[in-house]
C-alpha cells in the first residue's frame, strides 16, 4: 500500500539523485509551468483556432499545413490528431451524393414522349436532349 502511493516520489528521487537535481528545484520547475507544457498549451491554441477558421471541417492534413504556413510549427498528423481528440474537435464530414433514380411507380402527370427517340435533326436548333436526373432538389 505504502508503495503505491508513494511511488511517484521515489521515481521523482531517484531521477533527481541521477540527474544530480535538488528536489526542491524540480517541483519548483515543475509548478511554474516547464517549457514543454507552455508550448503544448501555444499548440493546442492554434490548432483549435484554425480548426474553428475552417469552419469545423479541417482535418489533420489541412491543420498541419495551416500550422507550418501561419507559424512555422512542424507537427505530426499523429499529435494533431491525438490535440484534437483531447480537445473535443471532430471534423465534419461531407456526405457523399448519391444518384437516385426516377421512380415510376407513382400517380403524377407524365411529359408526353414528343421525339419517340428520334434523335436524328434536319437542322440545328430543332431538338434539345438532355438527363437533368444527377441534378440534386429539394424533393430528392
Amino acid at each position: 500500500m505504502w508503495i503505491k502511493e508513494h511511488s511517484n516520489e521515489f521515481q521523482v528521487a531517484i531521477m533527481c539523485r541521477v540527474l544530480k537535481a535538488d528536489r526542491a528545484s524540480y517541483y519548483h520547475w515543475i509548478k511554474q509551468g516547464c517549457q514543454v507544457r507552455q508550448v503544448d498549451k501555444k499548440l493546442n491554441e492554434f490548432i483549435e483556432i484554425i480548426f474553428m477558421q475552417g469552419k469545423e471541417n479541417y482535418g489533420t492534413r489541412r491543420i498541419k499545413d495551416k500550422l507550418i504556413q501561419r507559424y512555422g510549427f512542424i507537427v505530426s498528423r499523429c499529435r494533431i490528431a491525438r490535440i484534437m481528440q483531447e480537445l473535443g474537435l471532430v471534423a465534419k464530414t461531407k456526405r457523399r451524393y448519391r444518384v437516385n433514380t426516377t421512380s415510376s411507380n407513382h400517380n403524377l402527370p407524365v411529359a408526353p414522349n414528343i421525339l419517340n427517340r428520334d434523335f436524328y435533326a434536319t437542322y440545328p436548333d430543332e431538338k434539345y436532349v438532355g438527363d437533368i436526373t444527377y441534378i440534386p432538389t429539394n424533393e430528392g
